[in-house]
């Protein structure tokens, strides 16, 4: 079904005089990728890199144990491989591993080996490994443990997700309302698509986990038809960022925020969304009208802000 609505975007010609933009879709998958590499590829692409906290040893734990999953067949049987939570106590968080057998009315649960982490020494290990027929715990605990290294020192898909987030608004790339990581880049940062490509592939390249990025794009055809959708895409994307900028600058000012500071980021985030709508308007050839009564309330908050932050400068200069 995504492919069919994705349809109705292609085109064949790549000339910039005859296309309105480009489709981008791609996926992130679960990564792991060293934070040293993730630093690297980001200043290749001009990227600003925050080197985010690493997870706790525990969240590693957790994580890492989580990511063990696996399923095999014996016959007509079907059994399911996975860690779940253990006994708990200050010190040590423990977890089993189990395989699981799926049966007509109940299920059957057998203990591999116990998965244990010390939270003083920060040391992970494992114990009590089972015999088993179908299954060798230690392939899985071994796993586990080169997981739980991976963890601690590798960024994770949250901060990727983050990095691509900051590159499609430095593109002013548009979501496109079906599942999926979908997106619109108007023309004017079409160059930049291939950039982002390249990131993404580089990411797949440098992923320690076991799941595939993909990336790929679309040259939209520059005609009403499409410039009508793409309006359409814009309103709902758009109405849904002024919605939530109502709602916090309409927060601020009922808890009487008083930090110029934070104000002064809103009227300047505030500025950046109406140029972003004047920016689109000049893409689509069209005055994209029906968002003005939203763009009034926002505006009235954005004045309203700028009286506090003016009110708290006299303040300051009189104290």
């Amino acid at each position: 079904a995504t492919m069919a609505n994705m349809s109705n975007f292609m085109a064949v010609k790549g000339d910039s005089s005859d296309v309105l933009g480009k489709i981008l879709y791609f996926s992130l998958a679960n990564i792991l990728i060293e934070k040293p590499v993730l630093e690297q590829l980001c200043q290749s692409v001009d990227l600003p890199y925050t080197r985010s906290g690493r997870l706790s040893e525990a969240d590693a734990f957790r994580s890492a144990t989580g990511d063990i999953r696996d399923r095999k067949t014996q016959g007509s049987r079907i059994f399911k491989i996975y860690c779940r939570d253990n006994e708990k106590s200050p010190q040590i968080i423990s977890r089993e591993l189990v395989k699981e057998a799926l049966g007509e009315t109940t299920n059957q649960y057998v203990k591999l080996a116990n998965l244990w982490m010390d939270r003083q020494t920060n040391q992970m290990g494992y114990d009590n490994l089972a015999v088993d027929s179908l299954v060798d715990p230690w392939d899985y605990c071994q796993k586990a443990e080169e997981l739980f290294g991976l963890y601690k020192r590798c960024a994770t898909r949250k901060q990727v997700e983050g990095l691509t987030d900051l590159f499609l608004a430095r593109m002013e790339a548009l979501p496109i309302s079906i599942h999926g990581k979908l997106f619109f880049v108007p023309r004017t940062h079409m160059q930049e698509v291939t950039l982002f490509e390249d990131f993404i592939e580089a990411l797949n390249a440098n992923n320690r986990n076991s799941g595939q990025l993909i990336v790929n794009s679309m040259y939209v055809l520059d005609d009403q038809k499409q410039r009508d959708k793409m309006a359409q895409e814009f309103y709902i994307a758009m109405r849904r960022e002024v919605e939530f900028y109502q709602e916090r600058v309409k927060h601020f000012i009922d808890t009487d925020i008083t930090s110029p500071a934070v104000m002064n980021r809103w009227i300047a985030k505030i500025e950046a969304l109406e140029e972003k709508k004047r920016h689109y308007e000049g893409i689509l050839r069209r005055q994209l009208d029906d968002l003005n009564d939203e763009f009034s309330t926002l505006q009235m908050f954005s004045q309203d802000l700028q009286v506090r932050v003016q009110r708290q400068e006299r303040q300051q200069k009189a104290a």
